[in-house]
């Protein structure tokens, strides 16, 4: 069966690839686009020296059931979107930039999927960001264990009554990282809403300026 994620094109922002310092994976949730996550983060990161990939899902979804379904009522589109997540990083590796620059950032559905891709990695990344997501599948005890995470700036955000992530699975997955020897900030907002919030965006742009300080003014 074919990929379907590998029919929607690729979109760009910021900075060239080759010549920036970061380049930030963005990830859309359910229902949105790449279009969502320039306007709701990389614009309000301002951070317009670093590169920006952003993949879309075939209709709008990366997987159809929910992410703590049992993983086989969201395949083979997983497995798709994953594999699609391989693809932006050859892409990445083709432009000369070494894993060590790359960011992988997502919202809601795409924090589900990229926190799930960098703990089933080999490779060890730049950072994590995981705006409102958790590990995928059914059991908090099988979940996957990151394999290349020891000092991994890591980054997991939810609000503490968040309508579609459970707050004991964004605690669960920040202690796995936690376990696997990654630097985690666990934050939960008080009354806010299944949304990126300036919290979420203010404690983001402090991490990419710990990886790589904004440029003077």
């Amino acid at each position: 069966m074919q990929n379907p994620h590998r029919d929607q094109p690729l979109t760009f922002s910021g900075a060239a690839i080759a010549g920036a310092p970061l380049v930030v994976v963005a990830v859309h949730g359910r229902t949105l686009d790449p279009t969502y996550m320039i306007d709701n983060v990389v614009t309000r990161l301002n951070r317009p020296d670093l590169a920006y990939v952003l993949p879309a899902a075939d209709g709008n979804s990366w997987y159809p059931a929910s992410f703590l379904a049992p993983l086989e009522q969201n395949q083979p589109r997983l497995d798709f979107a994953l594999a699609r997540l391989d693809d932006v990083l050859q892409v990445i590796g083709d432009a000369g930039v070494d894993d060590s620059r790359v960011v992988w950032l997502g919202f809601s559905q795409g924090a589900c999927l990229v926190t799930e891709y960098v703990a089933r990695s080999n490779r060890r990344f730049a950072a994590l960001i995981c705006l409102t997501g958790g590990l995928i599948g059914p059991d908090a005890d099988n979940l996957t264990r990151p394999a290349q995470a020891k000092g991994l700036p890591t980054f997991i955000t939810l609000s503490d009554h968040d309508e579609w992530i459970p707050l004991g699975r964004a605690e669960k997955t920040a202690s796995i990282f936690l376990d696997a020897g990654a630097d985690v900030e666990f934050v939960v907002t008080k009354d806010t809403a299944h949304e990126v919030v300036d919290d979420a965006i203010a404690r983001t742009r402090s991490l990419l300026n710990e990886l790589s300080p904004a440029p003077a003014a």
